[in-house]
């Protein structure tokens, strides 16, 4: 940087000469002040001077920057770059240039810097030097890598089964999707489904236990894993359900022998530690036959055609046709019961209890709704639920179930001590949280029954926040407003983004119960399993919330959910869903069982 030189005595050059000083005494006290890293570049590239968090940054003393060619800090990739934006600022081209680049540390090692260069001209526009002035980053980018690694992992457990690797429905429906898409515009082509039900896995996981069962699972999914020709997706739909998704097909010939394939596979025994078992598989195939139809009518009929197989005998094939529409007619009677279901006090809540790891009590419990049919006795609550959703009934049992929970809630807490503190659970579907007077019917079921905002715990699920997540969120803040807690249900079973939780006021992630099965054993997998809840724990603590883990069944389960520092626990080691008398009787009066607390000293 020039020297000072003195004044001369003339008012009108001594004025201005003292004007320049100004400015010189202003961008000294920003050289030495700035937390940037400043260095003053002479017309020709050299370095002039550079202040300390420029050497702290390059790693080089003031002296040893002394006249070197501040471009020789370059990577050299990225030299002729910053030489020809640097060339365009001397010729008066452009006053100042800013470019993202790498520079060399003393151990040869690049790091990411933001350079930023403009000229400093004196009063007649003559250039005297330049300026550049570097961010260094190191931290943003490690940060960036670290959250799109995190994001990956999660996108990786929202798309794949955790017990098996495969893909699941969330990228099964994502890969039919296009597919189907794409025959638009391939007259005569065709995809198909195989919809598979493993035969007798009831049995084994019954009598054989769910380690046993689980492990049944993972070796079928190898094995069907190999039926699958390029192209093809092989995905676990859900409990001992596999689809097949064949991407091309001429026909149902095709279809047929990706079947039989299938039966050879299963056919060999399969050994399950000290047990050795058979399966076998009940088999629907469905294709399409015109482009409009969807992936969702694709499984639907796909799914009908399993259903006929398991009800010829089982260990069948059966391909869709019309016949099977009957079934289709099956479901609309039942439709209408569930219609008059309310009405006729068919629909009950059971609930099942939530506990502290720390404590070991009971905090709170999850209304659940059952359905007793006066013919078809209990009707299971995935089918009558998912019935309500494709109906458009799912509305007045939403309402019902929050009207019940709370009346039954309010009761227990005015009558049993043991109740006072407890809190309830109510499961939000998609459906409720797009209706516009949700909050306020919240709010009012709240006043109604004299409960505060604190007694009662709303369940979402992922799917409901990423389908619309604007929307979502707007609904959320009005519940915050009202102190009514939100909880993320089956928590890394669907994809929400990072960016989408953090802005979202969640309260509690639950850990989805496939995530807890996989803790079991001494396994690889039950390595991975604990792993991936370890994850989901840290990323609860980043967001500020609770964890409660779901589908607890085992002593071990339990104890790992504790070490890894989940807040509540909730499954059947603690106690299955049960009636609102048999609950209160059970937890609320008395001394409680405490039996599945036995053995845990941290409880």
């Amino acid at each position: 940087m020039p020297t000072r030189q003195p004044l001369p005595d003339d008012d009108e050059t001594g004025g201005l000469l003292r004007a320049m000083q100004q400015r010189e005494d202003w961008f000294r006290a920003v050289f030495e002040g700035s937390a940037m890293g400043i260095a003053v570049v002479d017309m020709q590239g050299r370095v002039i001077e550079a202040n300390t968090p420029f050497q702290r940054i390059v790693g080089r003393t003031a002296g040893e920057l002394k006249d070197t060619p501040f471009v020789d800090l370059d990577h050299p990739d990225d030299r002729e770059r910053n030489q020809a934006q640097f060339k365009r600022l001397v010729t008066g081209h452009v006053s100042n240039y800013q470019m993202e680049l790498r520079y060399v540390d003393r151990a040869g090692e690049p790091f990411p810097v933001r350079l930023t260069t403009s000229v400093v001209r004196a009063a007649d526009g003559r250039a005297r030097f330049c300026v550049a002035m570097v961010d260094d980053l190191t931290q943003r980018t490690r940060a960036e890598e670290e959250r799109e690694e995190l994001e990956e992992r999660l996108r990786h457990l929202a798309l794949h089964d955790p017990l098996t690797g495969l893909p699941n429905r969330v990228l099964l429906a994502e890969r039919m999707t296009e597919c189907v898409t794409s025959l638009k515009s391939e007259p005569g082509s065709h995809c198909g489904v195989l919809f598979l039900d493993l035969d007798r896995f009831k049995n084994v996981n019954d009598s054989l236990g769910h380690g046993v069962g689980d492990e049944m699972l993972r070796q079928v999914a190898v094995r069907l894993a190999t039926c699958g020709r390029p192209g093809d997706t092989v995905a676990r739909f859900g409990g001992d359900e596999f689809i097949i998704f064949l991407s091309r097909v001429t026909g149902r010939d095709e279809a047929l022998a990706v079947a039989a394939q299938v039966r050879e596979v299963l056919s060999a025994p399969l050994e399950l530690g000290s047990y050795r078992t058979y399966t076998s598989a009940s088999i629907g195939i469905a294709l399409t036959e015109s482009t409009d139809e969807s992936p969702d009518e694709l499984l639907r009929n796909a799914d009908m055609a399993m259903y006929h197989a398991r009800a010829v005998g089982g260990s069948r094939t059966a391909v869709f046709d019309a016949s099977m529409h009957k079934a289709v007619l099956e479901r609309l009677g039942l439709e209408n019961d569930l219609r008059a279901a309310l009405a006729r006090s068919e629909l009950r809540l059971f609930f099942q209890p939530i506990v502290s790891l720390r404590t070991g009590e009971v905090v709170a419990c999850e209304a659940l709704a059952r359905w007793e049919h006066p013919i078809h006795g209990r009707v299971p609550p995935d089918r009558f639920i998912s019935l309500a959703e494709d109906t458009g009934l799912i509305g007045p049992l939403g309402s019902w179930v929050l009207g019940e929970a709370a009346r039954q809630l309010a009761e227990w807490r005015a009558t049993l001590p043991m109740a006072a503190k407890l809190e309830v659970t109510v499961n939000l579907s998609p459906a409720q949280l797009r209706e516009p007077g949700l909050v306020d019917e919240v709010a009012d079921t709240l006043g109604e029954h004299g409960l505060p905002p604190a007694a009662l715990k709303l369940e979402l699920t992922e799917s409901s926040l990423v389908e619309d997540p604007a929307t979502a969120a707007g609904v959320l803040r009005a519940l915050k407003k009202r102190q009514v807690q939100v909880y993320l249900d089956d928590f890394g079973t669907g994809y929400s983004s990072l960016s989408t939780l953090h802005r979202l006021p969640l309260d509690a992630l639950k850990i989805d119960r496939s995530f807890v099965a996989g803790m079991d054993g001494g396994t690889t997998g039950a390595h991975k399993g604990a792993e991936i809840v370890r994850t989901i724990v840290a990323l609860a603590r980043s967001l500020g919330v609770r964890v409660v883990g779901e589908g607890v069944e085992s002593h071990e389960q339990l104890a790992a959910l504790h070490a890894l520092g989940c807040d509540f626990a909730q499954g059947y080691l603690i106690s299955q869903p049960l009636p609102a008398d048999e609950f209160a009787e059970s937890f609320l009066t008395g001394d409680p069982p405490l039996a599945w607390r036995e053995g845990h000293r941290f409880l």
